[in-house]
């Protein structure tokens, strides 16, 4: 992942795995279907514990990795 964008198509092509729509989704969380899709066009204009909602509720963890320049 190098951007919000990688991270939005993510979301999205596993809520539609899951069979879900972003209203469903959405309603499940208790989030905006529009906050929903400003995070799956990887333009959230906040992210807060209800991003981490979204990613945990779909079975997506973050890891880290740093790179190394050469």
């Amino acid at each position: 992942m190098r951007s919000s964008a990688d991270l939005g198509l993510l979301i999205h092509a596993i809520r539609v795995r899951h069979g879900l729509s972003q209203a469903d989704l959405a309603a499940r969380l208790g989030i905006s279907q529009r906050y929903l899709s400003e995070l799956e066009t990887g333009k959230p204009k906040v992210l807060n514990e209800k991003f981490f909602d979204v990613l945990r509720d779909l079975g997506i963890v973050l890891s880290f990795r740093e790179t190394i320049d050469e």
